[in-house]
């Protein structure tokens, strides 16, 4: 079994060199995600190649940080209420059973949480779900997205 380090540019991406989410927020649409909204301190982006629908990131949106540990009390409690209004409207969009919210920056470590519900016929139901269950092979139809997208933004205020 091959064994998974920390990337040799670790220090770099935790600096933000080159950091791919720096470099799309604010910027609509791309290959991963259709934007959504922008919230006071965090932009959320719908996963475009989810098996669970209504995945989606709240990314942190002031600048590049690492770490929530890296906010000021009052930039930390904006971060954690817009997370919370995303996972609100997810579960009011979508109904799941449960939401997770994964806090990780792992591999790209730019403080974002992503807001993962889970539903009864998930691939780890009433368990963790390992990361690469959450994706699917091919993207969602783009307009079950943009639909989706309008719906959220509408329960967010958008």
């Amino acid at each position: 079994m091959a064994t998974r380090g920390w990337p040799d540019d670790w220090d770099d991406r935790k600096a933000g060199r080159d950091c791919p989410l720096c470099a799309v927020l604010g910027t609509g649409d791309d290959d991963h995600a259709v934007a959504v909204t922008e919230l006071p301190y965090a932009e959320m982006r719908l996963e475009r190649r989810s098996r669970l629908p209504g995945y989606c990131i709240a990314v942190w949106r002031h600048g590049h940080v690492a770490e929530p540990t890296e906010l000021d009390d009052d930039a930390a409690a904006g971060y954690w209420l817009d997370v919370t209004a995303v996972a609100r409207a997810v579960d009011a969009e979508f109904h799941p059973v449960k939401l997770n919210l994964m806090t990780l920056g792992n591999w790209v470590p730019h403080l974002h949480t992503h807001v993962v519900p889970r539903y009864r016929d998930d691939p780890a139901p009433g368990g963790p779900i390992p990361w690469e269950a959450i994706f699917a092979d091919q993207p969602t139809d783009p307009a079950v997205l943009r639909q989706q997208a309008a719906s959220l933004r509408r329960l967010l205020g958008g």
